[in-house]
């Protein structure tokens, strides 16, 4: 792993970052113009990075974050270039601003050792800024393992835009809805180009995308994870690439997250997962979503580093040559917590988690709404507990679950109450019951669905209803409307409060007889009411199952501790594939199941021995 990283390997010969000193570039990545110029005239040396028209805000892009990259490059000179007019560089320190002077003859060298800024960036008539390190280094080349499942445009804009970037060798898309093999310019454009390769299979979520990619993945390779609408800039992916490549530990690198409506908005950073409450939470000090336009970095002290991190979200995370090897595949989780998962199992091996400032992916934001109250609350709650059990959380995870189901029975959230409630039935009827069988095409999916269609039956209103008061109320009105609605008898809905998809939240519904969401159009979506003795079923419920999760824990971080190596290993996951499909193509859960107990579990391919259970300062969600 060490000779991988640190670049010993023999590169494909479009990756190499350097240039050598004769001026001839060995890779394909070199700066244009005058810049370009001037580094070859010296000795060899990498591109860190170069400014990123491509990753909006534009500074965002040009400054350099010098208090990541000093993590590897330590007290090492860098050099500064510009082109295109007069400069003059400037730093920043927990937001104070220092200014450093022109450049003179359009270059600097700066020693880190002597520079204690987090971040440089340039000001004045300069067009573009390249950031090098007087040393050469090779890069492995990256496959791209994009899962996919009916968006058919997505998939062929994502796969043209990977295999126009140079360090790209492979792209792997991995279709679970099956209209790819058939779709005539996914077909023309595969004939065309030797690096795309296409998997079918049945829907097996997330996971079982990612894991097949993995699968088929060239263990040389560097291996990018990315969503088939998540678009990372090529400047990024270098980035990426060159910081981990530098590592001198297994370092997996993830990429910040951008709003793809609002390319200015930065939604989340560095991220890690809390040992007590098991969720997950910012490592850093960024708390919501930050606009970014018409800020400089003296004022991103929000990125500044306050734990560090344990996880990166698989919208673009990129893993060293050999990951899969040494860590297995992912759980077969349907949706989320694979990643935080994955991480955390990862940083008991000993690599390192890195979120690269500067680099960035656009993707469409998450409706609180649709997080909350669909099939997805079930899932997301249910593989939260039961990796909290398998990673040996305390039962603080048990109270953060009862405190916030509480909060969503008073606030009206009686369908994620229900959702939470099936999913931690799930929990307690033990990793045997439902890990990895279902990931059949639909069970996740329809099973919350039908639970949801059920209560919308039961509790939705007519979508015509006026709203009578604005959201929120005030918090000693709204709880003292909640507590009441719990005592009273069931009446028609008197408050009724209009929330936006996006901003539903237990502090925003409270004290709502009547919750009325809209969508981005101001259009009512649906419409329920809130009616006390469905909040008076579901806290009594909620009470009875965290009091016997409580008392189970012990038992239950047991059982999942021991199924999670056994559910991945290679074998496990080649069982399942195998057993996914019957004679007619459909999938076959008890095919699969039989497949994967007859595998052992135990092989030299484990993804975990079953000592290795990592501590509890290795999990936080």
């Amino acid at each position: 792993m060490q000779d991988e990283l640190s670049g010993s390997g023999a590169p494909d010969e479009r990756d190499a970052a350097t240039v050598d000193g004769d001026g001839a570039p060995e890779g394909a990545l070199p700066p244009d113009g005058a810049a370009a110029r001037r580094i070859a005239a010296g000795p060899p040396s990498t591109i860190l990075q170069r400014t990123d028209p491509d990753s909006p805000p534009l500074l965002w892009g040009q400054a350099f974050p010098a208090a990541t990259w000093r993590k590897i490059l330590g007290a090492r000179t860098i050099l500064v270039t510009v082109e295109g007019g007069p400069a003059s560089l400037l730093g920043a320190h927990d937001g104070h601003v220092r200014r450093l002077g022109p450049l003179v003859d359009g270059r600097r060298e700066l020693s880190l050792a002597e520079h204690d800024e987090d971040w440089f960036w340039v000001e004045g008539e300069a067009s573009e800024v390249t950031w090098t390190l007087s040393e050469p280094l090779e890069l492995p080349p990256v496959t791209v393992v994009v899962p996919t499942y009916r968006r058919e445009a997505d998939a062929l804009a994502q796969v043209r835009r990977f295999l126009a970037m140079d360090a790209v060798t492979t792209v792997v898309v991995v279709d679970q809805g099956g209209t790819l093999a058939e779709h005539r310019t996914f077909a023309q454009l595969q004939a065309a180009e030797p690096g795309l390769r296409l998997v079918t299979q049945p829907n097996l979520g997330g996971s079982g995308g990612y894991a097949r990619g993995m699968l088929e993945a060239d263990p040389s390779t560097a291996v990018l994870f990315s969503d088939d609408d998540a678009v990372l800039s090529e400047e990024s992916l270098r980035r990426m690439l060159t910081y981990q490549a530098l590592a001198v530990v297994p370092t997996i690198v993830g990429t910040p997250l951008f709003s793809a409506q609002h390319p200015t908005e930065l939604i989340a950073h560095s991220e890690k997962v809390d040992a007590r409450a098991f969720q997950w939470r910012p490592a850093d000090r960024m708390h919501g979503t930050i606009e970014l336009a018409g800020t400089t970095p003296e004022e991103w002290t929000f990125l500044a580093a306050h734990e560090e991190a344990n996880y990166t979200g698989w919208w673009g995370t990129l893993f060293p040559p050999g990951t899969a090897d040494d860590l297995g595949l992912p759980v077969p989780l349907f949706l989320k917590w694979d990643d935080a998962e994955y991480g955390l199992r990862a940083t008991a091996r000993g690599y390192v988690h890195v979120v690269l400032p500067g680099t960035a992916v656009h993707h469409p934001p998450w409706s609180a709404y649709r997080t909350q109250m669909t099939w997805t609350a079930r899932i997301l709650h249910r593989n939260r507990l039961a990796i909290a059990a398998a990673y040996g959380a305390g039962r603080g995870v048990i109270a953060s679950s009862l405190l916030h189901q509480t909060k969503h029975v008073l606030a009206g959230h009686l369908l994620t109450a229900e959702l939470w409630e099936n999913g931690i039935d799930a929990v307690r009827s033990g990793p045997e019951s439902w890990l990895g069988d279902d990931l059949e095409g639909a069970r996740a999916r329809t099973d919350g669905a039908e639970i949801v269609d059920h209560w919308h039956e039961q509790n939705d209103i007519d979508t015509d209803l006026r709203p009578t008061h604005a959201s929120p109320l005030p918090l000693p009105t709204a709880l003292r409307r909640a507590l009441l609605r719990v005592l009273l008898p069931d009446a028609p809905p008197r408050m009724v409060l209009e929330v936006p998809a996006d901003e539903v939240h237990w502090r925003t519904t409270l004290g709502g007889d009547g919750l009325l969401v809209t969508d981005a159009d101001g259009q009512v979506e649906v419409a329920f009411a809130v009616h006390g003795s469905a909040m008076r079923r579901a806290l009594s419920r909620t009470v009875r199952s965290h009091l016997d999760l409580a008392r189970r824990w012990p038992e239950l971080q047991a059982s999942y501790h021991r199924a999670l190596p056994e559910h991945t290993t290679r074998s496990s996951w080649a069982a399942l594939f195998a057993g996914a499909e019957d004679a007619t193509g459909r999938f076959d859960p008890r095919g699969a199941a039989r497949s994967r107990r007859a595998a052992d579990p135990r092989g030299a391919d484990s993804s975990r021995p079953d000592d290795s259970r990592p501590d509890d300062s290795h999990g936080r969600s």
